[in-house]
């Protein structure tokens, strides 16, 4: 089994090649993706592993990464980041096996889907167009996948903050010198929790949750209590 990993990238604000990431969520998809050792044998992000998530401050920013295996750090440009941390979650995982309490924190993208009318050939339903949920309703869909993903949550601790969107520009296969612009809007969830399902939780960390992980979102982070 593959070792899980967390890399933390505290990034310059004055580099100009950070910069452009910021502001381009498809650049700092691209960038993370570029940090992927050789011997994983893949680039893909499921391959090895990639989510991440992208921690604004008002002076500074941390990327945080997790993977099957150490980053190249190396890779990335010069100047890019003031400082740097790698460690292995296998003490958290392994900790994830008892019935503890627990700090989380994740930014996920809330969306359900509308019911259409519409039907494959098969004859089954298709899948109607996706719409970003905001406040009880994305609260309610956390709710949801923090209890699938093992963990019953203190409702007194709960908070749910709007971030930035995760806006950029990509090119079509079909129209390769035109881009596109997208955008996928961002909830932070944070809080208090107990582990009801030890095994989901930790497949919920190695795998993330929800939609929009190509862009920074389903990175869930946890950290043990000593008490409720």
């Amino acid at each position: 089994m593959a070792t899980t990993h967390l890399t933390r990238i505290k990034i310059d604000p004055w580099s100009p090649d950070a910069g452009r990431d910021l502001t381009n969520a498809q650049l700092l998809h691209s960038r993370v993706l570029s940090l992927i050792p050789d011997q994983l044998g893949s680039d893909t992000r499921q391959a090895a592993g990639i989510l991440f998530r992208l921690e604004r401050g008002h002076h500074a920013h941390t990327l945080l990464i997790q993977s099957n295996a150490p980053l190249n750090l190396d890779a990335l440009p010069v100047g890019y980041a003031t400082a740097t941390d790698e460690r292995t979650l296998t003490p958290l995982l392994t900790w994830c096996q008892t019935a503890g309490h627990l700090r989380y924190r994740i930014d996920a993208s809330p969306t359900r889907s509308l019911a259409t009318p519409e039907r494959r050939d098969d004859g089954r339903r298709k899948r109607g167009r996706l719409v970003p949920l905001h406040g009880d309703d994305a609260v309610d869909w956390w709710i949801r996948k923090a209890s699938t993903a093992g963990l019953t949550l203190n409702p007194t601790t709960l908070h749910a903050t709007t971030q930035p969107d995760i806006v950029g520009w990509k090119s079509e296969p079909e129209t390769p010198h035109q881009r596109s612009r997208f955008g996928k809007e961002l909830t932070r969830f944070e809080g208090t929790a107990t582990i009801h399902d030890p095994d989901a939780l930790r497949t919920a960390i190695t795998l993330g949750i929800g939609r929009s992980k190509t862009y920074g979102a389903g990175l869930l982070s946890i950290a043990p209590l000593t008490s409720p």
